[in-house]
């Protein structure tokens, strides 16, 4: 079981755009795994790691934007869900790209990747 107060702690040092960009490389992370066949027990950690870091840059910058809170509320439902659904290919690659999508939304909302940095 992962120490949260550590990661917390850890997260919390970091710039707004860090944290974003931590934030998008857990649901790539996510993303990955349910590629891969969707492993059971690590799956959920990272949904968790999700809802930590998520609420965490929420509460350091006040942020209640629409986007997060539909962020969350999907989170939060995969996570009631994954024991009915982590054996149903259909479901866990919906999840999958769903992830994806949001990782990459985030990423750019970071503002650590832009388009001079990709062609250098």
């Amino acid at each position: 079981m992962p120490n949260w107060s550590a990661i917390e702690a850890s997260f919390v040092n970091q710039t707004h755009a860090q944290q974003l960009g931590e934030l998008a490389a857990c649901l790539a992370r996510l993303n990955s795994w349910l590629e891969k066949s969707a492993n059971r027990e690590l799956v959920p950690l990272l949904i968790e790691e999700s809802l930590v870091y998520l609420s965490l840059i929420r509460q350091k910058n006040e942020i209640n934007n629409f986007e997060f809170n539909e962020l969350q509320n999907l989170l939060q439902t995969w996570k009631q869900e994954w024991i009915n659904i982590w054996d149903k290919p259909t479901e866990t690659a919906s999840i999958a790209v769903i992830a994806s999508n949001w990782s990459q939304l985030i990423l750019d909302m970071s503002g650590l990747v832009t388009s001079e940095s990709m062609s250098a």
